[in-house]
C-alpha cells in the first residue's frame, strides 16, 4: 500500500516583476565588487567584457529554454522537475543533487562576501583573525557579519515569500538608482587610454586564455534567472506564464549589460595593472581617479544591496530544491515541511542556511573554489534542462506550449552544446590551475556525489512504497 502523503502547497503571492527582480539580483550579485581584479588580471578589460559576454550571450540561449520549460511545468524545483517530466526519476535526483550544491555554493559566496564589503565600508569591522585557512586569516568581524545576513534573511523568508518578493523589489530598485550614478561617472569622466593592454595572456601564454576562463564561469555569474522555475509553483493567480517566461531572458540582458558597463567604466578610472593591486578595486578606481571617498563608498553601498539580494535570492532557490526533493521521498520527507502559519518550507530554509554557514568558516580564499563548484553543478542543470527541451519536443510535439524557444530545436541543441563545454571547463579548469593536481573543487563534488549516491541507494524501498503515479503528483502538482 502506498504511503504518499497529501501535497503541501506553497505560498503562490510571486508577480511577475518579482520574479526579474529575484533572478536580477542573483546575477549582479557582488562578485563585479569582489572579483574585479582577478578578472581584470586574467584577461584585461576588453577580455573580460569579451568573456562576460560571451558567457552572458550562452545563458541567453539557455534561458530560452528555460523560457519553455517553465511554462511547460510550473512546477517547484524547477530543473530537476523538467528532468523528471522528460527522462525519469534517476536524472531527476541527479539534477536535483547537483543543482542544491550548486545554490548551497552559492550561498556561501555571497555571505562570505557580505562581511568583506562592509569590512571595506567600515574599517575595522572585520576584526581579529581567529584561525588561518587555504593561506588567509578568517576574522572574527566577517564571519559575524556573515552569520547575521544569512541568519536575518532565512528569518524573512520563514515568514513567507510575499515578505521576501517585496524586499527583493526595494533592493533592486536601490541598486539600479545608485549603478546609474557610479558607473556614468566612469564612462564620461574616465579615459579609454586606460584600458590598455586591452586583452592579456594567461599564465600558459594562451592569449585568450583568460578570456576562455571567464566565459566558463558565466554559468556562474548569470545563472540567477534559475530562481525562477524554482518558484512558479508560488506565481501569483493570474500572472501569465508568457511573462513570466520572458523576465528569464530580460533578467540575464540586463545583468551582461551591467557587468560589462561596470568592467569598462572602473577600468577607465585609472591604469588597470594599477588598479588590480588594490583592495576591492571597483571601490578603489572610483575613490582614487576622482578624489572621492563618496563615490566609493556608493559603490560599496551599491555592491552591499546587490550582495544581500542575491543572498536572499540564492537562500530561496536552495530551499526549494530541497523542497522539491523531500516532497518527492527522494531525500528525508523532513524537508517537505511547510511551517503551519506562514506556508513556507522552513525546515528546508534551516538546513540550508545551516550549511552555508559551515561554508562560511573556510574564509576569502575559498571563494573562487566555491565559484567553480557552483558552476559545476549548474552548467550540468543547464544541459539536463536544453535536452529536456528536445526530448519532449520530439515526444510530444502536439502540446501546449505558452512560450515556444525561437528556432525551437536548432536553438536547444546550441544550448546543449554550451551546456557541455561550460560543464567541461568547470571541471578541467581549476585541475589546470591547480598545477595538473587534482584540486580541492574535485573533492568537494567528488565527496557530493558518493553521498548522492547513497542517499539513492538507502531511498530504494521509500520509493517503492510511492506507485508512478503517485510521485509524479509529488515532483508535479500542477
Amino acid at each position: 500500500m502506498s504511503v504518499a502523503p497529501p501535497v503541501a502547497k506553497l505560498q503562490a503571492t510571486v508577480k511577475p516583476f518579482q520574479f526579474f527582480t529575484l533572478s536580477f539580483g542573483v546575477i549582479v550579485g557582488v562578485g563585479w565588487v569582489t572579483i574585479l581584479g582577478a578578472w581584470l588580471t586574467q584577461a584585461g578589460p576588453l577580455g573580460t567584457a569579451l568573456g562576460l559576454a560571451a558567457g552572458g550571450g550562452l545563458m541567453v540561449i539557455i534561458g530560452l529554454c528555460y523560457a519553455e520549460m517553465v511554462t511547460l511545468v510550473p512546477a517547484s524545483g524547477g530543473e530537476p522537475a523538467f528532468a523528471f517530466e522528460a527522462f525519469g526519476p534517476g536524472p531527476y535526483f541527479a539534477v536535483g543533487w547537483l543543482l542544491a550544491l550548486a545554490f548551497l555554493a552559492a550561498g556561501v559566496f555571497e555571505a562570505i562576501s557580505l562581511g568583506w564589503v562592509v569590512g571595506a565600508l567600515v574599517p575595522g569591522v572585520e576584526g581579529e583573525s581567529m584561525y588561518q585557512l587555504l593561506g588567509a586569516p578568517v576574522r572574527v568581524g566577517t564571519v559575524a557579519l556573515a552569520f547575521a545576513g544569512t541568519i536575518v534573511l532565512t528569518g524573512v523568508n520563514v515568514r513567507g515569500v510575499a515578505a521576501a518578493a517585496r524586499v527583493q523589489e526595494i533592493l533592486i530598485v536601490a541598486f539600479l538608482g545608485m549603478a546609474v550614478l557610479f558607473v556614468g561617472t566612469g564612462l564620461l569622466r574616465g579615459d579609454l587610454a586606460n584600458l590598455r593592454p586591452y586583452v592579456v595572456a594567461n599564465g600558459s601564454g594562451a592569449q585568450w586564455g583568460g578570456v576562455l576562463a571567464i566565459f566558463m564561469t558565466g554559468s556562474f555569474w548569470f545563472a540567477g534567472f534559475s530562481v525562477v522555475p524554482q518558484m512558479m509553483e508560488e506565481r501569483a493567480p493570474g500572472a501569465p506564464l508568457r511573462r513570466v517566461a520572458q523576465m528569464i531572458v530580460w533578467s540575464i540582458v540586463a545583468g551582461v549589460v551591467f557587468k560589462v558597463l561596470v568592467v569598462i567604466s572602473a577600468s577607465m578610472t585609472m591604469p588597470w595593472r594599477d588598479l588590480v593591486s588594490l583592495p576591492l578595486p571597483t571601490a578603489a578606481a572610483f575613490e582614487r581617479a576622482f578624489n572621492s571617498r563618496l563615490l566609493a563608498g556608493i559603490v560599496l553601498l551599491t555592491g552591499l544591496v546587490g550582495l544581500v539580494s542575491a543572498l536572499n535570492s540564492v537562500i530561496i532557490s536552495a530551499s526549494r530544491i530541497l523542497y522539491s526533493l523531500g516532497r518527492s521521498r527522494m531525500i528525508d520527507h523532513r524537508f517537505a515541511r511547510l511551517h503551519p502559519r506562514f506556508g513556507t518550507p522552513s525546515f528546508a530554509l534551516v538546513l540550508g542556511a545551516c550549511f552555508m554557514l559551515a561554508g562560511v568558516l573556510a574564509g576569502k580564499q575559498a571563494v573562487i573554489p566555491i565559484v567553480n563548484i557552483s558552476s559545476t553543478g549548474l552548467a550540468f542543470a543547464f544541459l539536463a534542462t536544453c535536452l529536456a527541451v528536445i526530448r519532449l519536443r520530439r515526444r510530444e510535439p502536439d502540446r501546449a506550449r505558452p512560450y515556444r524557444v525561437p528556432g525551437g530545436v536548432a536553438t536547444a541543441w546550441v544550448g546543449v552544446a554550451g551546456s557541455v563545454l561550460s560543464l567541461g571547463l568547470s571541471i578541467y579548469q581549476p585541475y589546470k590551475d591547480a598545477g595538473n593536481t587534482a584540486p580541492v573543487e574535485w573533492l568537494v563534488l567528488g565527496v557530493w556525489c558518493v553521498l548522492g549516491a547513497a542517499f539513492w541507494m538507502m531511498g530504494r524501498a521509500r520509493r517503492a512504497t510511492v506507485s508512478e503515479e503517485e510521485l509524479r503528483g509529488l515532483i508535479l502538482p500542477l
